[in-house]
């Protein structure tokens, strides 16, 4: 390359960089995202943190020709670190809700609403959940919010993983497990599991209006330029293609 290529692709990394330090769009985007949640993160067969999610941030920010680091932890905390300013967004199957849109804001959905489920084992004779007397969700969930207005008959047991929720459904200390179907289809595409959804799937609001990146309200910049990458993945087939890949139905 010539000194004079090289003097011009330097002068437009530059102006790259001032341009998105201008912008508030940082050069290494912190991702808030939750240890383990199928389809959207966990851990493969080789030990690797993927899934729809991590593939999805990946695809934005080589959109935004910029970096990323992802920040796991609980779920719970994740909306906690980014009001502190510990990380940039929040990208982990995180449901758009009015409550939430108080504290943050969201992006355009990437995935449209899906419903909650209850989940039960296909040998019960159950035919309603009031009939239960113990319902087991994630903490810190809209799944949680929802049943918590709801006033059910049955006991609420919070726990801080779907997957923990689902040991004790099948040890039988929990009669159901309530779950969003996307995530549950882990477990009832798996004739070993041996599990039924109890009733219709549940639709509401307050479960979901959609899933979306969630940025802090000082930050409109960055919103702005996320949101651009989701309509660009979601025209030229990519999020769709993604979509397929982890079995995500919306």
């Amino acid at each position: 390359m010539s000194f004079l290529k090289k003097s011009l692709a330097s002068c437009l990394l530059g102006l790259m960089s001032v341009s998105l330090v201008q912008a508030n769009i940082p050069k290494t985007l912190v991702v808030g995202i939750e240890d383990g949640y199928y389809p959207y993160e966990y851990l493969d067969d080789k030990g690797n943190f993927t899934g729809f999610d991590v593939e999805l941030i990946e695809l934005i920010c080589q959109e935004l020709g910029i970096n990323y680091r992802l920040d796991r932890g609980a779920f719970e905390s994740l909306i906690p670190n980014l009001l502190f300013k510990k990380t940039d967004v929040v990208v982990s199957a995180l449901s758009i809700t009015d409550e939430r849109k108080k504290r943050v804001n969201f992006t355009v959905p990437y995935v449209h609403p899906i419903p909650g489920v209850y989940l039960v084992n296909k040998e019960s004779s159950y035919t309603n959940i009031n009939e239960l007397k113990t319902i087991g969700v994630q903490y810190g969930t809209t799944l949680q919010v929802y049943l918590d207005n709801q006033k059910l008959a049955g006991k609420l047991r919070t726990y801080p993983s779907f997957d923990t929720a689902m040991l004790d459904l099948k040890g039988g200390r929990v009669q159901t497990v309530f779950e969003s179907l996307d995530v549950a289809g882990k477990y009832l595409n798996d004739p070993a599991q041996n599990l039924k959804v109890l009733g219709e799937p549940v639709y509401s609001p307050v479960i979901s209006q959609g899933l979306g990146i969630a940025v802090r309200k000082d930050n409109p910049q960055l919103l702005e330029a996320l949101n651009k990458a989701i309509t660009t993945l979601e025209k030229n087939g990519t999020l769709k293609a993604l979509k397929q890949k982890y079995n995500i139905v919306d």
